[in-house]
């Protein structure tokens, strides 16, 4: 048993409800304060006076994906053409060449075939739907572009031609990924990698063997290209250890914003283009019936206004059985009438804060029209909607405390101004997408709070972080991740 002493634990059922010492056995909570003067310890750890919270939840990322960047050469934050073009010969080696993380500053095909004719180069948008490559890896897909830029499933097919990574190499950057989470409190994640790499059967043993020696609560979706894998290979939905679940099918209904492929009710500006959806209609409807068939829920990529409202009536005409929930991801804009569907169904959202402070105002300048409702958080809460806190790393730095300041502040990285305040949280709503709100879809009754019979996953940081100066949430404050009841991560000074 471990005495968790000298603390300041919020246990986020309610902001005044704070405790300063804490024991646990076996992984799991077993007391606070008086609750524990009589028990004996094997192990007393000192929080020297640092607050903790519940084990904090990225409710959408990319595992693989972020460790896959890790690894790569970046070009995150880097706009002028000129610097990018640099970067990408110095890390031109005669072989295949990709990069990470580009910001469309008028890079194209031309520019990448001075580099090389003869290997192939991919550099991925920020946006992670796009790609601009050189006419080598054109030529190996059979795909013409003037520009090298290519969107949604041909940019897909382009790194299905890439050189796949061994199994051993997936488990390093599973590792790593995990290592950095944990560095930022992050004890869990919910992502999506079992269609990208080795296929669903290689990637998910990848996941078993890592997580059968880092702990790290791992919720993975299902793409719904392996759902015939998946359902081959008998798994049962939800638990499979401790540390890994099996969640919802993920599916894409429309593309993003920034590449023009977002499905909007008003055209994009100076364009004729509403967006696109992935699939028709009622392809779209199939993909979902053959869900249900299976007794299984959906994750949905949608982004645009008008592929929202499709999307709901698809769900409101076949609902998830009675007691189970389908997640949305991303729902960047809105009107009051997908508001009101959403209020009575059985729905969750993943969205991603650190968008307002990323995206804006970039995204409304693709825009013909401001939409009815942007990144509405408080709407959703206040329609008690459970919106989960994430990342979507490795678009985003996967540190739940810049998610949490840009829930709060609305205010944009790029000309910091604020974006529709009216929509932002409080400090403490803000701490619970990551917490309470995130593991929502785990559909687990022991996460997300600090309580007696909860699992001991901490998140433990240097400040208060509904009272510091706000900007200290930009901050590397965080000291301590405890996964059941064991230091995976402690701060070095």
């Amino acid at each position: 048993m471990k005495l968790w002493k000298n603390g300041v634990f919020h246990t986020m059922l309610s902001e005044k409800d704070i405790k300063y010492q804490m024991a646990t056995h076996q992984g799991y909570i077993v007391g606070f304060d008086q609750q524990v003067s009589d028990f004996e310890f094997d192990e007393i750890i000192d929080l020297k006076g640092y607050h903790i919270y519940p084990g904090f939840v990225d409710a959408h990322l990319h595992l693989l994906g972020f460790g896959q960047k890790l690894s790569r050469p970046n070009l995150m934050n880097i706009k002028d053409k000129k610097e990018v073009v640099k970067i990408i010969k110095n890390a031109f080696g005669d072989e295949p060449l990709f990069i990470e993380g580009y910001f469309e500053c008028g890079l194209t095909k031309i520019d990448l075939n001075r580099i090389s004719q003869h290997y192939p180069i991919m550099i991925r948008h920020n946006d992670y739907h796009s790609l601009t490559v050189n006419d080598v890896v054109l030529d190996m897909i059979n795909q013409e572009s003037s520009s090298g830029i290519l969107t949604e499933q041909a940019a897909q097919k382009a790194m299905d031609s890439y050189p796949k990574h061994s199994n051993q190499a997936l488990e390093k950057m599973l590792e790593n990924s995990i290592k950095k989470l944990n560095s930022y409190g992050i004890t869990g994640g919910h992502s999506d990698d079992l269609y990208y790499f080795n296929g669903f059967k290689e990637t998910l043993r990848v996941f078993d063997r890592v997580l059968d020696k880092m702990p790290f609560r791992a919720h993975l979706l299902v793409h719904h290209m392996v759902l015939d894998e998946y359902l081959k290979s008998r798994r049962v939905q939800l638990n499979q250890t401790s540390y890994l679940q099996i969640g919802a099918i993920k599916m894409f209904y429309d593309g993003t914003i920034s590449s023009k492929t977002a499905l909007l009710k008003n055209k994009y500006l100076n364009s004729d283009s509403f967006g696109m959806r992935i699939h028709e209609i009622k392809t779209f409807e199939s993909m979902v019936k053959k869900v249900r068939a299976n007794d299984l829920t959906v994750a949905i990529h949608v982004i645009g206004d008008q592929a929202l409202l499709e999307v709901l009536d698809i769900l409101k005409k076949y609902p998830p059985l009675d007691g189970l929930h389908d997640r949305l991801i991303h729902t960047s804009l809105m009107d009051s009438k997908a508001i009101e569907m959403m209020k009575d169904m059985p729905i969750s959202i993943d969205v991603q804060p650190q968008f307002v402070s990323s995206d804006l105002p970039g995204a409304l300048d693709y825009l013909s029209e401001t939409p009815e409702l942007v990144y509405p958080w408080k709407t959703l809460v206040d329609h008690h909607i459970n919106i989960a806190g994430s990342s979507d790393a490795p678009v985003e730095v996967p540190n739940p405390l810049f998610g949490i300041y840009s829930a709060v502040t609305r205010i944009s990285d790029v000309d910091h101004q604020v974006y529709f305040k009216k929509e932002a949280l409080s400090r403490f709503e803000a701490i619970k997408l990551y917490t309470k709100y995130a593991n929502y879809s785990t559909m687990d009754p022991n996460r997300g709070f600090l309580e007696k019979g909860f699992i001991a996953d901490l998140s433990i940081f240097e400040e208060n972080l509904e009272e510091t100066i706000i900007e200290n949430l930009k901050k590397n404050i965080c000291y301590m991740t405890v996964i059941d009841e064991c230091i995976n991560y402690k701060k070095s000074y």
